[in-house]
């Protein structure tokens, strides 16, 4: 096995976010785009396939050389010497991963279990040729062999092509390339097969079935590299990583509860699509409210979401999109966002790891190393994990740039004062992380830059291809809810979120005019969504599959449209939407107790009255 012809020239670039290997102009008005150094874990997996293909060639050459001799031993000790150089050459590629600080080994495909598949798939091909043949006439034996060689080509053809993309997604994004490889393979194929039959050959066997059986072993193959078949699909794995090194970076786990560990999780689904989950749990930026409860700051197993069974976290119900997913859950106990890389001595005995960028970071390499090249991502995440989404989504872009990519921030709009975005903001210290190569990233979050709507046209003018939307009731309350963590900006005071109803009018107002002119910028990938009341996110509600109130879709067909949205066109059902009636509380809607303005009654009903 060549190693090394997989591997892909890069000249360095010198960039603060990583290693270039090239750019390219990009369809994003002259931009051009970021190309990251080919990660360790993808050569790895491209090494396994070609390696698998070298190996499917030469089972092929040995079923061809039995039909010619009927030697049995001949062929076992051909079979045994291809076990012994894809063994070697899985190993070989593992190692070189690891040696990078990368790992294609836990969870994934055996090279025993691979070669089991492609033995087993070719002794079938092998019988379905041969039926109608008399091997004792050397020309029908010779057919059989000429057919079985015609095989292990199309097979080595398709499985390096395999390789070689999946190496490094970036040169083939859109895979034009690997599918004129493989419609080569395929004509190939035709032409070799025709070829083998025109004389003496009179096998029952056709050329298209037996080109559907090596396109199905191919893909079986391939799937079960770029997806670990040893993640666990039933329920969710617990997984406590220890300090980590990624891109050679030194990453440890943290949460902000002395003595506590971090943990995260995932589980694999029955489709090759990927839900990235950012979750919530409020945020603290200063002495005040991080000395007061507003944030979580462990991450136990109580986090599990195999204790969810509501919304979209309900994988039984047959309407959820994400039911067949693989999942990621990516856990909060730094009070950041996600994003924190700092220790903070906010009083003389209050020091905070805001960390949540070194767990983001961790999880996301689990992620790519476990789930290679999925068909769609999703990332996503509610309250403080919506802004973990919008805030690592433009780095798993460039983990996964292969894949049709959607963001969607469940109740978290980025509506902030402007002194909080000039003296708070910066207390998580994570603008030097961003990516730089995005033009405007991080200007937006500089004290005058403008905030999150700038923030969100830069990311979504430089991925066009990808859809970008808030979900949010206009009047999102609650101590936790966005007027809560609002009216405490606006009071410069942690009690603030305790009268957090005092904030409802000014949030809409705001929440509302920062979504039309985002959507003003990037209308082709932009949406918004405000349903009606004043609940704090809807992830984990039933709402989202039956809540019509005020004239809206519901959420779970919204979400189908965006899913069904693509560079090729957005779906007409993916529309902004705005309740009619968005000051009708719903039941179980947070209100002040007793009721107080905004807040009233109207008739049975509870409504928010803004003037």
């Amino acid at each position: 096995m060549n190693f090394a012809r997989l591997a892909v020239l890069c000249v360095a670039i010198p960039l603060s976010f990583g290693v270039g290997c090239s750019e390219d102009e990009a369809a994003t008005g002259g931009t051009e785009r970021f190309r990251p150094e080919p990660y360790a874990a993808n050569i790895c997996i491209g090494a396994k396939q070609a390696a698998a293909g070298e190996f499917c060639e030469a089972i092929s050459a040995a079923w061809g050389a039995f039909a010619l001799a009927l030697d049995e031993t001949a062929r076992g000790n051909a079979i045994e010497a291809a076990r012994d150089d894809l063994d070697a050459a899985w190993a070989s590629a593992e190692t070189g991963a690891q040696s990078e600080g990368a790992d294609c080994q836990n969870f994934a495909l055996s090279a025993a279990d691979a070669g089991d598949g492609i033995e087993q798939g070719l002794s079938d091909i092998y019988t379905k040729v041969v039926d109608g043949i008399t091997l004792d006439e050397p020309a029908q034996a010779q057919c059989v062999a000429d057919l079985m060689a015609a095989t292990g080509d199309a097979c080595i053809a398709v499985l390096e092509a395999e390789g070689l993309r999946i190496s490094d997604l970036h040169e083939d994004p859109d895979g034009s390339a690997l599918e004129a490889a493989i419609q080569a393979a395929d004509s190939a194929f035709s032409s070799a097969w025709a070829g083998a039959t025109s004389g003496t050959c009179p096998t029952t066997a056709t050329e298209q079935p037996i080109n559907d059986d090596i396109d199905q072993l191919t893909r079986d193959l391939v799937l079960n590299t770029i997806v670990a078949p040893g993640v666990a699909g039933e329920s969710f794995l617990s997984l406590v990583p220890g300090e980590t090194v990624y891109k050679g970076r030194t990453f440890t786990p943290t949460c902000i509860e002395p003595g506590s560990e971090y943990r995260y999780f995932a589980k694999r689904g029955t489709v090759n699509k990927l839900l990235m989950y950012y979750q919530g749990g409020g945020a603290c930026w200063d002495a005040f409210t991080c000395l007061v409860p507003t944030c979580a700051d462990t991450a136990t197993e109580s986090d599990n979401p195999n204790t969810r069974t509501t919304g979209f976290a309900d994988l039984t119900n047959e309407d959820n999109p994400f039911k067949d997913w693989h999942i990621v859950f990516v856990s909060y106990c730094t009070c950041d966002i996600h994003v924190g890389d700092t220790t903070q001595e906010y009083a003389e005995d209050l020091t905070i790891e805001h960390r949540g960028y070194h767990n983001s970071r961790i999880v996301e390499k689990w992620a790519r190393e476990h789930f290679y090249n999925p068909e769609t991502v999703f990332i996503t995440g509610s309250s403080a994990g919506a802004y973990g989404a919008w805030f690592n989504a433009p780095l798993l872009h460039e983990v996964w740039p292969a894949s049709q990519t959607h963001v969607l921030a469940d109740a978290g709009n980025g509506v902030i004062t402007q002194e909080f975005l000039t003296n708070e903001f910066s207390n998580w210290s994570f603008v030097a992380n961003l990516p730089e190569y995005i033009p405007g990233v991080a200007e937006a979050l500089d004290p005058q830059g403008g905030g999150m709507p700038v923030y969100t046209e830069a990311v979504a003018k430089y991925f066009p291809d990808s859809n970008w939307a808030h979900y949010s009731t206009v009047y999102d309350g609650s101590p936790g809810g966005q007027t809560g963590f609002y009216n405490i900006m606006l009071d410069l005071n942690p009690l603030g979120a305790t009268t957090w109803w005092e904030a409802s009018c000014d949030f809409g107002d705001v929440v509302r005019q920062q979504s039309e002119t985002t959507f003003a910028a990037v209308p082709e990938n932009y949406r918004f969504y405000f349903g009606t009341g004043s609940r704090h996110t809807m992830w984990g509600a039933d709402k989202v599959y039956t809540d019509t109130t005020g004239g809206v879709p519901t959420v779970v067909d919204w979400l189908n449209a965006m899913l069904a949205s693509g560079p090729d066109g957005r779906d007409a059902a993916w529309v902004n939407v705005e309740a009619d009636n968005p000051g009708l509380l719903l039941a179980g809607d947070p209100r002040p107790e007793p009721l107080e303005a905004p807040f009233e009654m109207d008739n049975e009903d509870t409504v928010i009255v803004c003037q």
